[in-house]
């Protein structure tokens, strides 16, 4: 029983829905009451205090708090949610500290009720200076307010999800009876049904499917203030109206011409933007885009572009048509990722390292500027890619300790795994210290590692960090971020509801703990990353990628990215972390229990991690400290349960987050000295490349590098990330240890098996003296390529005392012992003592 209304009183023109809508029993209070103004109780406002109002449209605030932080990045408060202060005719009041944030320009502030993320209401708002120090939050709305604000009920927001559905999101309950109008540039009226769809949203949906041609389209429903923009939304997702999965997206050049292509599918009009610089309006020119196909928007340009710089200006519902917007398909994007270099690319360099299985590769993490910086690096372009391609690099005061690319190449890795280097959000004049996870641009190299930042330089000279690695027979890994982006990423100015996930009242979804999720599984979405993962592959010779916090990409974009991609190197190495920074809406994510569907894509293993040496941070012990977790650390060591092969394992002690191994280990162990923490090192990495998988660890760490325990140094100076190559000098013998121990990796397959029924036949626990030891064989008879028909690993992790370990029948060569690889022959039969602290591996022949 639906009563129909026509609305009166809009201008001839208007296209009108109307609808009554029907609310649910638990709905109540007033509706549609006027505007009021209130009084603010008296609070103390010294200069460094900020009082905040805030509004619920329920009167509700038992429990209510306000969740704080620093917007700015420059300190975070030490308790960051604050209890109201007391209550007045408006809200809750709440005040905060602002000395607390550092005099930070930009507070985030996040009301909640309960401590209860579940019940936090909208997304994140921001104080900034020019507010002034009162400021006034509504329920259900984002803005920051600077005066009390009229209270009249609004309209939140509104989505186009399909023809016939329109979502709309009150501030209010809906009312018991009201008109519905939605209006567009056409004449006539057409009826329509409308009811709530749960909490403070309606559902409308009009008799006779919406024409996207006659849109754009605003929704006004009666007693609430002013009409809303309806976005589109779910209907994005139809592939057969706004994805075309064949089309070349971004600059395309040619001496000829250029054309600029770009999916902007909420867009009411596009231009592109052309200057002759890459900052100021010289040779500014503004050029509209046609009208779009499957909402790509296209133009283009005559005449020879290259080194010309561009950007988009975007208009649509919510998008500001003032803004410039960096081309998401930018290959050279230059001025701190606000504006992109028109650069021809040329075909890579030097050809990648072929592994016949990932389990035939030792990774070797590294991020570009920490490898170069330090003054004893003895390279002369510290900090930058260029410095990884200079050869007869050493320490300054040592020609013997090689340093850099010389060292890797000593050290014996098959690959290194660089750190974010896909365009970052940061200042890239000023050079500061930045790990990269907040990616603003994903087909560009940074820039604060070139050696210019608004030119071609970082095309050029990361091409030829590649090929330098290349010649050397070393494969390059990028990491990737394609979970979340800069929050000034240009999606935000192109179509933010079509490129992010949200949550049901319409907040961004942040499960990857940096604001927001990419919504990888949109047809177009997934299209950006599946083209940018090719682009590397094609225009730069990349060798694999690891995908950071994986488990927000959802299933089918890693299996499409996993086929693609081999479709162009069947040798490529991928991986990622199987796992989120947070809660997600996601319904399909690339988990631990997902990952046995994506072989032979790998997956950071931290049930080795943790078995081995512990907690990532903290005092918690694993196997090489105190040989607690051994039954654990067994599992791991043949493969987890939940890796299809063993080329899914990806085996580690550490990585670039938490404590460094050697920060670890004096957490772990207190009071031990260098000797002993130094042991327990080498112990970690004969269980590392002696187990079945993948093995990968931080770089620095074969000498013992250390952060000073800092264990999460993402902006730390350089004083704490860099390496330090006088740690190589200082502590040799650990160096060679882990060259000795990579070099017997390399040269013996049994180390390197291919399946899981492989390790389930040819690996066997045996006993051992005590609980602190582990001892395995492996079979080696029939294994291609393998010169040892049997191998024995025998590990004490006891700190004083030494264990003697039975053998199995014959006699037994030693190949490496606490010292590393043993040149001499040595050989013994029966039984065999193993130090304190240490390991043997031992074979027959």
């Amino acid at each position: 029983m639906i009563s129909l209304r026509v609305a009166r009183g809009f201008s001839v023109g208007a296209f009108l829905l109307v609808a009554s809508i029907f609310p649910s029993s638990e709905v109540a209070g007033q509706f549609g009451s006027p505007a009021k103004t209130f009084q603010s109780i008296p609070v103390s406002k010294p200069e460094n205090r900020i009082t905040i109002h805030y509004h619920r449209a329920d009167d509700s605030y038992a429990g209510v708090n306000l969740w704080t932080w620093d917007g700015a990045n420059k300190k975070t408060p030490q308790k960051n949610w604050i209890e109201p202060i007391g209550q007045d005719d408006f809200g809750a009041v709440f005040q905060l500290d602002r000395a607390s944030f550092g005099e930070s320009e930009r507070i985030g502030l996040i009301p909640r009720a309960g401590n209860d993320w579940s019940q936090k209401d909208g997304g994140d708002k921001f104080w900034t200076p020019a507010l002034g120090r009162e400021v006034w939050l509504v329920s259900a709305r984002d803005e920051v307010f600077s005066k009390a604000p009229d209270l009249t009920p609004h309209l939140a927001a509104a989505w186009l999800d399909a023809p016939d559905r329109v979502v709309v999101r009150l501030t209010n309950p809906p009312p018991t009876e009201a008109t519905v109008s939605i209006l567009d540039q056409a004449d006539g009226i057409h009826l329509a049904t409308a009811a709530p769809s749960g909490g403070l949203e309606i559902t409308v949906t009009p008799v006779e499917p919406l024409d996207l041609a006659k849109g754009p389209y605003r929704v006004q429903v009666e007693g609430f203030h002013a009409p809303v923009a309806i976005v589109p939304r779910a209907i994005l997702d139809d592939p057969e109206l706004f994805a075309d999965a064949g089309a070349v997206l971004g600059a395309t050049m040619s001496p000829e011409g250029t054309t600029f292509r770009l999916f902007a599918p909420t867009a009411t009009a596009v231009s592109l933007v052309l200057y002759d610089a890459a900052s100021g309006v010289k040779g500014r020119v503004v050029q509209a885009l046609s009208a779009p196909a499957k909402g790509i928007w296209e133009t283009q340009v005559k005449g020879d572009l290259h080194g010309r710089f561009y950007t988009y200006l975007v208009q649509g519902p919510g998008l500001d048509p003032t803004h410039e917007t960096l081309d998401p398909y930018a290959t050279n994007s230059v001025a701190s990722s606000t504006r992109g270099r028109l650069t021809e690319l040329a075909p890579p360099t030097g050809s990648s390292p072929q592994v016949k299985s990932p389990t035939d590769a030792v990774i070797y993490e590294m991020q570009v500027r920490d490898f170069t910086i330090a003054p004893n690096s003895g390279v002369k372009n510290r900090g930058l890619y260029l410095g990884w391609t200079e050869p007869g690099t050493h320490l300054p005061n040592d020609p013997q300790i090689k340093t850099a690319l010389d060292h890797l190449v000593e050290l014996g890795v098959t690959h290194v795994e660089l750190l974010p280097m896909q365009d970052f959000e940061n200042d890239e004049t000023h050079r500061g210290y930045n790990w990269g996870y907040i990616t603003s641009a994903f087909f560009s190299p940074e820039g604060m590692f070139a050696s210019q930042p608004n030119d071609d330089s970082r095309v050029r000279e990361f091409r030829a960090l590649v090929a330098a690695l290349h010649a050397r027979g070393l494969g390059v890994i990028l990491d990737v971020v394609y979970n979340h982006t800069s929050p000034h990423a240009s999606f935000f100015s192109i179509a933010p509801d079509y490129y992010y996930r949200h949550l049901e009242d319409g907040a961004l979804a942040n499960g990857s703990g940096c604001g927001n999720e990419f919504r990888s599984e949109a047809p177009m979405a997934r299209k950006l990353i599946l083209d940018s993962l090719k682009f590397w592959v094609r225009e730069y010779g990349i060798d694999g990628f690891r995908f950071d916090l994986m488990a927000l990409l959802d299933l089918e974009t890693i299996r499409a990215a996993e086929q693609e991609l081999r479709a162009l190197n069947p040798n490529l190495v991928l991986y990622g972390e199987p796992w989120m920074g947070g809660s997600s809406p996601l319904n399909q994510p690339t988990d631990k229990s997902a990952v046995r569907q994506i072989e032979p894509i790998g997956a950071f293993n931290d049930d080795f991690r943790n078995a081995l040496k512990g907690a990532p941070d903290g005092s918690d012990p694993g196997w090489i400290e105190d040989g607690s977790k051994a039954d654990a650390l067994k599992t791991a060591l043949q493969v987890s349960d939940w890796f299809a092969s063993p080329a899914q394992s990806i085996n580690y002690m550490t990585c670039h987050d938490n404590l460094v191994l050697w920060d670890k280990l004096k957490a772990a162990m207190p009071g031990a000295r260098e000797p002993l923490l130094e042991a327990a090192m080498k112990l970690g990495y004969l269980a590392l490349f002696t187990a079945q998988g993948v093995p990968f660890f931080q770089g620095g760490e074969e000498f013992a590098r250390s952060k000073g325990g800092n264990n999460n140094s993402y902006d730390a100076p350089d004083a704490v990330n860099q390496v330090d190559w006088s740690l190589k000098q200082k502590n040799r013998d650990l160096f060679n240890y882990a060259r000795d121990l990579i070099a017997l990796r390399k040269a013996h397959p049994v180390f390197r098996l291919r399946t899981r029924d492989e390790v389930a036949q040819r690996l066997h626990f045996v006993d051992v003296p005590n609980e602190k030891c582990i001892a395995f064989t492996l079979d080696g008879a029939g294994v291609a390529d393998e010169s040892w028909t049997s191998v024995c690993v025998a590990l004490n992790s006891d700190n004083t005392a030494s264990a003697t370990f039975a053998l199995p029948p014959g006699s037994w060569s030693i190949a490496c012992d606490e010292k590393g690889a043993v040149a001499a022959d040595r050989t013994v039969t029966g039984q065999v003592r193993v130090p304190a602290k240490s390991g043997l591996v031992l074979y027959q022949r």
